[in-house]
């Protein structure tokens, strides 16, 4: 009796325990979480929030080699690449007009000449949060972050006064780094396209290794002044995510992102990837990349990549 009066006591204390926290939740299959009220379980009025996660990632890998005999066009172009590409996304939303969604992105290109040269392009790292509040059908309150930076060296071919060619650094690991941030609202079209503008937004540069100051003998790199690490801006930012799929094997993606410092002319990166799906595990891809930053060139840069290779998607 004694025994079962412990027991008693402590499923007594557990009940009283949740009464006065007043909320608990249930995990369903469908990867839903219920949080709902214990104090007025019989409340009509206390309508339960329902919580989803769902997530996904795709992974592309390809190769490709060029070999050619007795070239007269330039130097010898025999190489081998490899390019892969990892994307993994989530997404939390619930039913009272809250959704949160994040990517990460890992793209790397191998690059290998016959004459022992070889190259990390593109090699682009970019980790993507927004935060959505639903105002209207298709407005929104929302907030972004945008942060991107690359894992290996990549380096400037040169040429000395005397002739000599070299290498310099132009870019590595954290150099540079760069953040944007930003709050305002958001137009969001169903299944296809959401457009952003950031009435407060920011830009944080942060520079790791200074040899892309000391080897080409420069005083601004990326809007950096020489004698700093880092800068932090305040702007405007503009963001046009498009995400649609055509006939169930074409599928479009285009994140385009502009940021607007109130005393410099605006800064513009775009990334548009078309994939069609040939079989379950073959895909082609072309992808174009453009990049516009004054304190860089006074032109706009594009790269342009095409791809045939293995693709699975879980």
């Amino acid at each position: 009796m004694q025994v079962l009066g412990k027991k008693m006591g402590f499923v007594v204390g557990c009940a009283w325990f949740l009464s006065v926290i007043g909320v608990g939740q249930d995990l369903l299959l469908s990867d839903s979480i219920i949080l709902y009220s214990l104090s007025h379980p019989a409340d009509s009025d206390a309508a339960p929030v329902k919580i989803r996660l769902s997530h996904e990632v795709e992974y592309s890998l390809s190769a490709n080699a060029l070999h050619v005999l007795n070239w007269r066009h330039g130097d010898n172009p025999d190489l081998v690449s490899f390019f892969h590409r990892l994307k993994y996304m989530s997404l939390i939303t619930n039913n009272r007009g809250v959704k949160i969604s994040n990517s990460f992105t890992h793209e790397l290109g191998i690059q290998y000449y016959f004459d022992s040269i070889s190259r990390y392009q593109p090699d682009e790292n970019m980790l993507d949060t927004r935060m959505e509040i639903k105002i209207a059908r298709k407005f929104c309150f929302s907030t972004l972050s945008n942060l991107t930076t690359r894992l290996f060296n990549a380096y400037l071919n040169v040429t000395d006064h005397n002739g000599s060619h070299g290498k310099i650094l132009g870019s590595t690991f954290l150099t540079p780094l760069i953040w944007t941030f930003s709050i305002g609202f958001g137009i969001t079209v169903p299944k296809s396209a959401t457009f952003s503008l950031g009435l407060s937004a920011a830009r944080f540069t942060w520079i790791r290794d200074r040899r892309v100051f000391r080897e080409p003998d420069i005083f601004v790199f990326y809007g950096v002044p020489r004698e700093k690490r880092h800068i932090l801006e305040y702007g405007l930012s503009v963001q046009l995510l498009v995400d649609r799929q055509f006939l169930k094997r074409v599928h479009w993606n285009c994140n385009l992102l502009v940021f607007k410092n109130y005393k410099k002319p605006i800064d513009l990166v775009m990334k548009n990837l078309i994939g069609i799906r040939i079989n379950r595990f073959l895909m082609t891809t072309v992808q174009t990349r453009l990049f516009y930053e004054r304190d860089l060139s006074k032109k706009i840069q594009f790269e342009n990549l095409i791809t045939l290779g293995f693709y699975i998607a879980l």
